[in-house]
């Protein structure tokens, strides 16, 4: 409104007003590549979960993660594989919402269930590296909502508040693996020689 009143006061030649309009045109840039950013991660998440729901959803058939991930002694159950599948491709169509509450409680699954993955590696006692992979969405998540909210303070509370809960959750749902002799014993009923057992 002050841009305008000078306008029409002093005239569109006025430096003050070049300078307000670069100001302006370079907010309104910043802005738009910001938003552009934030579509393109959105993007990135929603593809790479429609392809991990399709392996959440077979898992119970073909075994393909707790076999990557050296889960032998079922450390998650097997219903959790395709419900966080199912999940999974729900986040993604929801990340597309054309409500913008909907887009950040879908961010805050996101930043939890990727952290849960942080805490499942751990609880499993493997490599601190392999809890790297899933955090990368859960910061992924984390830019998105101090984006669209422009706040990192915010959007830091909530990840902290996510991983909380994905803490607490995986204190329930994932069961820490048995010592080297029960992992053997267990490996043995279910079939497999003891050269089947992950080495450490």
């Amino acid at each position: 409104t002050c841009q305008i009143l000078y306008v029409l006061a002093f005239g569109c030649d006025s430096p003050l007003v070049l300078n307000l309009t670069t100001i302006a045109i370079t907010m309104s840039s910043s802005l738009n590549t910001a938003d552009m950013l934030e579509w393109a991660l959105r993007v990135c998440q929603s593809v790479a979960f429609f392809l991990h729901g399709i392996l959440g959803m077979t898992e119970p058939w073909t075994g393909c993660l707790r076999h990557a991930f050296r889960d032998t002694h079922g450390g998650m159950p097997v219903w959790s594989w395709p419900v966080a599948g199912i999940l999974l491709w729900t986040v993604a169509i929801a990340n597309f919402s054309s409500n913008g509450k909907v887009i950040l409680a879908a961010q805050a699954y996101i930043a939890a269930f990727h952290m849960g993955g942080v805490f499942y590696h751990i609880r499993l006692q493997h490599h601190p590296v392999a809890g790297c992979a899933p955090a990368v969405f859960a910061v992924l998540a984390t830019i998105i909502v101090a984006i669209r909210l422009r706040s990192f303070v915010v959007a830091l509370v909530g990840w902290l508040l996510c991983t909380m809960i994905a803490y607490f959750l995986s204190l329930l749902l994932v069961t820490p693996p048995p010592d080297r002799e029960e992992e053997k014993n267990l490996l043995e009923e279910q079939g497999h020689s003891a050269q089947d057992i992950p080495r450490e």
